[in-house]
């Protein structure tokens, strides 16, 4: 299990300086961060990347180096805030790729590190017999 930590907390601060990094880009220059045209916007709310750009330098960005450093210093229901910014970070990826209509490696990686931060919390809570996952051992053993 200390391998899957140490691993899990260099994805949260890889993830969360990407997230940073692009979500600055993204709110500094709204119209074409990366040189990407802002109709690949079209299916979502917003007419260019302002607003997506806060939120992806914020919640993903801020979000994954708060939780790395939660698992670093162990923190009261760390945990919970794993598995919490798993989830987050599938959410994003998924409306992201419906939105702009497209799938490519990046995507394809941020998903799979949202799936193992979900399923590695869900295996910490498991190890430490914490809730949910005390409740349902209690009635499975019924």
């Amino acid at each position: 299990m200390k391998f899957l930590r140490i691993l899990t907390i260099i994805l949260c601060f890889a993830v969360g300086f990407l997230g940073m990094a692009g979500g600055y880009a993204a709110f500094s220059n709204p119209q074409g961060p990366f040189g990407i045209p802002t109709d690949i916007l079209k299916n979502g709310p917003f007419d260019d990347f302002l607003i997506p750009g806060i939120t992806l330098f914020v919640v993903i960005g801020l979000g994954q180096l708060g939780t790395g450093i939660a698992l670093i210093r162990k923190a009261k229901l760390h945990q919970y805030i794993l598995g919490a910014m798993g989830a987050v970070t599938l959410g994003w990826i998924i409306i992201q790729c419906f939105i702009m209509e497209e799938i490519n490696f990046m995507h394809v990686a941020i998903f799979i590190v949202g799936s193992l931060q979900g399923l590695y919390a869900l295996s910490m809570l498991y190890a430490e017999n914490l809730f949910p996952l005390d409740w349902v051992r209690k009635r499975l053993s019924k």
